[in-house]
């Protein structure tokens, strides 16, 4: 279930994929759902995370949920309502020994998607509605990466006077949106919440990455930081941006990589690739035009570069350790360095 890991800790801001929600959202549901088969996305294509809870955790890649546990770790079998068909038999209701995720006080379960850990935010996400109290009005709302919402999708009636595993009421809810979907969060107005088979597009499931090493504080303190927003990718007319934030405003500098990672003292602070490695254009960091402090920043088109050709390395499968250096003329040695991130190249 769980695909594979993505670890990195380069904070959210730098990967959201859009200011203000675009008109182009779709809203799916709540529509009845016994199995995988029900839903209306393509789970079995190998681009999307699928969450059913049964080994008793969620630890799907790149999400969180700041409410809420899952359901065996606080509750009897006897009144766990998983989806039908997890116990393998469609058809048959009840099963005694699946798994699902509830919320308690408030009835409200949120989730939310980590773009640092995904390469970017999912573009189609769903959950699936399984009990609560009888007649509840349930609410589904998706938002983008900067918490705007999306907008709802809204049932009344929902829920049938069981709590011991009924199947018949359980409704998948969907959202797609090109921009990025930060979070979601379905809610109803009686009784607690479960909710099981959480689903969402995996925006680079052919790419790995990790942000390793160690940022060296600037002379104001500042840790640099580096990270990416979207798909590195042979072939894919999408983006792939490598950044970097919390530099000095309006000093050059430049990103270099290699195919080796490093740890080495260097310059005050770590070279975090290994020699030798190829150096990017000079550019500016641009932030306050005016004084100095942290708000310089720097972006490098990664897909530009590898479906260029001037580099025989950048092909699909090749893994590329990055770093951003730059000035700094406060330091003893005059410069700064960012911690390094670790790509995997798609197809």
């Amino acid at each position: 279930m769980l695909h594979r890991m993505l670890s990195t800790t380069v904070f959210a801001a730098f990967f959201a994929l859009g200011a203000l929600p675009a008109a182009a959202q779709t809203f799916h549901g709540p529509t009845p759902y016994f199995s995988t088969a029900d839903s209306p996305f393509a789970l079995g294509s190998g681009g999307f995370a699928l969450e059913d809870f049964e080994d008793g955790l969620l630890n799907t890649p790149g999400v969180t949920s700041p409410s809420g546990v899952v359901t065996s770790t606080q509750y009897p079998a006897s009144i766990i309502d998983s989806v039908d068909a997890d116990d393998g038999v469609l058809g048959n209701g009840a099963c005694a020994d699946c798994d699902s995720y509830f919320g308690g006080g408030g009835a409200v379960i949120n989730f939310v998607f980590n773009a640092n850990g995904l390469g970017g935010l999912p573009t189609k996400v769903g959950i699936v509605w399984t009990d609560g109290g009888p007649a509840a009005t349930v609410t589904f709302e998706a938002f983008d990466a900067l918490g705007v919402s999306l907008g709802t999708s809204v049932a009344n009636g929902q829920g049938d006077s069981s709590y011991w595993g009924t199947t018949a009421e359980d409704r998948f809810y969907g959202v797609e949106w090109a921009g990025g979907i930060g979070s979601i969060t379905i809610q109803h107005t009686a009784g607690g919440i479960e909710v099981d088979h959480l689903q969402y597009e995996l925006p680079c499931p052919a790419s790995e990455a990790s942000v390793y090493c160690t940022s060296k504080p600037n002379s104001l303190s500042c840790l640099p930081k580096i990270g990416f927003e979207g798909c590195p990718s042979a072939s894919s007319a999408s983006a792939c941006a490598i950044r970097g934030a919390q530099f000095l405003n309006k000093k050059n500098g430049l990103l270099f990589y290699g195919q080796q990672a490093n740890g080495v003292a260097f310059q005050g602070g770590h070279l975090c690739v290994k020699l030798p490695v190829t150096r990017t254009a000079v550019q500016n960091s641009g932030g306050s035009p005016t004084g100095t402090d942290c708000t310089g920043t720097y972006a490098f088109d990664l897909n530009g570069l590898i479906q260029g050709g001037t580099d025989p390395n950048l092909v699909a499968g090749a893994t590329v350790y990055f770093q951003w250096w730059a000035r700094d003329p406060n330091d003893a040695f005059t410069t700064s360095l960012s911690n390094g991130l670790r790509l995997t190249v798609g197809p």
